[in-house]
C-alpha cells in the first residue's frame, strides 16, 4: 500500500487522470451491465472528475487540504455579475439556438414549449445542470 500512496504523491496529475478514468468508465460500465439506462450511466460517468478530485485531496493533503478546498470555494474572487454571466451563459445559448432552428422547422423547439408538464421538465434541466456544475467544481 505504501508504494502506491509514494506513486500517487510522485505522480498526483497523472494519478487524478488514471482514477478519473477508471470511475468514469467503469461505473458507466457496471451500471450498463446492471441494466441500467437513461441518465444514470451519464450520472455514473460524470462523478469521475470530483470524485477523484475528493479522494486524491484527501490522499495527498489529508484534513489540512479538505479544509483548503472548502476554503477556496467560499472565496469570492470576482464581482457577483461575473458569477452571473458565467451561470447564464450556457442555458440562454442552449435555449436561443434551439429557437432559432426552430423557426426553420418546428423539430427544433425545446421541449418546454411543447411538454404538458412545463414544471417537471424545469426541475429536471435544473436539477441536472446542478449535478453538471458540480462535477466541474472540483
Amino acid at each position: 500500500m505504501k508504494t502506491v500512496k509514494a506513486l500517487i504523491k510522485r505522480h498526483p496529475l497523472l494519478s487524478f487522470f488514471a482514477l478519473t478514468f477508471a470511475i468514469s468508465w467503469g461505473g458507466m460500465l457496471l451500471v450498463i451491465a446492471a441494466g441500467g439506462s437513461g441518465g444514470v450511466p451519464m450520472l455514473a460517468w460524470v462523478a469521475g472528475p470530483p470524485v477523484s478530485g475528493i479522494l486524491l485531496t484527501g490522499l495527498l493533503h489529508g484534513r489540512a487540504g479538505f479544509r483548503d478546498l472548502l476554503t477556496r470555494m467560499r472565496r469570492w474572487s470576482v464581482r457577483a455579475r461575473w458569477y452571473a454571466v458565467a451561470l447564464l451563459t450556457a442555458p440562454l445559448v442552449l435555449m436561443a439556438v434551439p429557437l432559432a432552428l426552430s423557426l426553420i422547422s418546428p423539430e427544433f423547439l425545446p421541449g418546454i414549449f411543447t411538454s404538458e408538464d412545463e414544471a417537471s421538465v424545469l426541475l429536471f434541466g435544473i436539477g441536472w445542470g446542478l449535478i453538471g456544475g458540480a462535477s466541474w467544481r472540483s
